[in-house]
């Protein structure tokens, strides 16, 4: 009888002791799922201010990257989680501050060197051009009388070529060295020729077109806003009108959506009243999406916040030739599906999880599997920039980029593998000696500033005539990764070692008010939140930091006023 008893208090135990892990589980995953909650409804909080930056990178929870495949189907609040807090930056150089100070000292010393013209005999340039050449013609002449020669000794024949080789890369130096005081020389000439030339506006040029045909639109904020719009930037920071524009493409009601044909994916035209057009590229993948080591630049996936927070580095920087874009919230059926030309209304659907969705027609991602869906439903994220008068209204001059990648898996372009590119074809052009050499060193910063490989033309306007800036289009492959500093990027201004001195001066000034600072202050008048994560934002002040040693080695092998140059903008 005790022994029964005593079975039966065991087994109770046993069940009490059951019961009570199974109440303690439960309890835990309760409380887990009600912190995680509680985490998703923080989607809109602010990023820490610049004392708290890094302080507050560190504190992030550690998560793992968001694969490609499952980027596509992520939902917004994947955005706003925390980023592995150890990640290690591939490719990043030792970087000294000391090593900056000096450089900003340096060139504040020769400051009058920088911008004073010094004129110099081109015809005594164009003669030692000339006598090089005919040194080179000679010696391959004599060369190849020597290894016509049957009895030569070989020992000798072997010395002969060394002194050969060490004469040819002596001439290569001295004509490089020739060769830059011209181009300097030529850019002093270019601006000593525009620098009295008055901007020119899209608004005048275009003011008796649209009266004749169009003239309801010029009392429209699209025409006031073509009037800051010019030869040397595309808006004006200080201006009313930028705020106004900005305004219209984020509330006005979408009038017609249709598919731009041109370009690898999925883009939409959109008519927004007011003589406005606006180029929409929808939400792909997550903020805290990387490109994977093993993706190609030519197949990573545009990136809609990458487009918005380009406009704002360009506006930091002070280039002002991006043009303006927001983020704005759409709604798919009513804003896009309602409002859609027929071509581009057949590639809309509903998906399984009964969103709407569209896949449009195009190189790269344009099928049901990469379809653009709401999330959830209808709703639908996107940058929207402003789109400038096109042909035949305005002609535009699509320039090939000298140093555009070459595009295969398999094959290198020829900078990649002469170190004398620069000087062989971009210095040697005449269609450089002029601002777009210093144009396309700036584009070549911005570019590896925002992480950008993908710059195959650059472009401009050519109605304007010969005085006319780059315009910065197409960034949406910029910000693909953060623990990676790609260095070819910087490599026209590495081998040509040409910098515009007013870049340098704004680079300064960032440089000690700290770039991430000013960006993320930027980027906190979007409406549309957590545009960069943390680590984009770390990664440029990193970048930048870069971009000034790469300066100071070029100042150290050619001298300030050899590599600043001060054009006049």
């Amino acid at each position: 009888m005790r022994q029964m008893r005593l079975r039966i208090r065991c087994c109770l135990i046993v069940i009490l002791t059951i019961l009570s892990i199974i109440m303690f589980v439960s309890f835990y995953t309760i409380l887990s799922q009600t912190h995680e909650i509680e985490q998703k409804s923080n989607i809109f909080k602010k990023l820490p201010d610049k004392r708290n930056l890094n302080h507050h990178h560190q504190q992030q929870q550690q998560q793992q990257h968001i694969p490609f495949w499952q980027a596509l189907e992520a939902q917004n609040i994947y955005d706003i989680n925390s980023m592995p807090r150890n990640y290690t930056v591939e490719n990043q150089p030792n970087i000294n501050d000391k090593i900056i100070e000096n450089l900003f000292q340096l060139v504040n010393n020769h400051k009058l060197d920088i911008i004073t013209d010094k004129e110099m005999n081109i015809d005594e340039f164009d003669q030692t051009f000339i006598d090089t050449i005919i040194t080179k013609k000679k010696r391959k002449f004599n060369q190849k009388q020597d290894n016509a020669g049957d009895n030569l000794n070989t020992k000798r024949h072997k010395n002969d070529e060394k002194l050969s080789m060490a004469t040819e890369k002596m001439i290569s130096k001295k004509y490089n060295r020739e060769l830059r005081k011209y181009v300097i020389n030529t850019l002093w000439t270019y601006k000593r020729k525009y620098q009295d030339m008055k901007e020119i506006n899209l608004a005048d040029m275009l003011y008796e077109k649209i009266e004749q045909n169009e003239p309801e639109k010029l009392n429209t904020i699209w025409f006031e806003y073509l009037k800051t719009v010019t030869n040397l930037h595309v808006y004006n920071t200080d201006s009313k009108i930028l705020r106004r524009i900005l305004y219209r493409l984020l509330n006005n009601e979408i009038l017609q959506a249709s598919e731009l044909t041109q370009g690898t994916q999925i883009k939409l035209i959109l008519e927004l009243g007011d003589g406005i057009e606006g180029l929409l590229k929808p939400y792909r993948v997550p903020r805290n999406y990387q490109t994977l080591p093993d993706h190609y630049y030519f197949s990573d996936i545009e990136r809609h916040h990458a487009e918005i927070a380009s406009f704002h580095l360009d506006r930091v920087l002070g280039f002002n030739r991006v043009p303006p874009i927001i983020g704005r919230i759409l709604n798919i059926t009513s804003d896009l599906l309602e409002h859609a030309v027929p071509d581009l209304a057949k590639t809309f659907f509903i998906s399984p999880a009964n969103n709407t969705c569209f896949r449009g027609r195009c190189s790269y991602y344009c099928d049901t599997g990469h379809a653009v869906c709401g999330r959830p439903k209808d709703f639908l994220e996107a940058s929207l920039q402003i789109l400038l008068p096109r042909p035949p209204v305005v002609e535009w001059h699509k320039i090939t980029h000298p140093y555009r990648r070459s595009y295969s898996a398999t094959k290198y372009a020829k900078w990649e593998s002469n170190e004398n590119y620069c000087y062989d074809k971009v210095l040697n052009d005449d269609y450089y000696h002029n601002r777009l050499l210093l144009d396309m060193t700036d584009l070549a910063a911005f570019d590896f500033l925002i992480g950008n490989m993908d710059r195959h033309h650059m472009m401009r306007i050519s109605s304007f005539g010969p005085n006319s800036a780059l315009i910065h289009l197409d960034n949406g492959r910029s910000f693909g990764r953060y623990d990676y500093d790609d260095l070819t990027i910087l490599t026209p201004i590495r081998q040509c070692c040409f910098f515009r001195y007013s870049t340098f001066q704004r680079f300064q000034i960032l440089y000690k008010q700290r770039l991430s600072v000013l960006l993320n202050r930027s980027l906190k008048t979007e409406r549309l939140k957590l545009i960069l994560i943390n680590e984009h934002l770390i990664a440029l002040d990193r970048r930048l930091n870069i971009l000034l040693h790469l300066i100071n080695d070029c100042v150290k092998q050619h001298s300030v006023a050899g590599v600043i140059v001060h054009d006049g903008i």
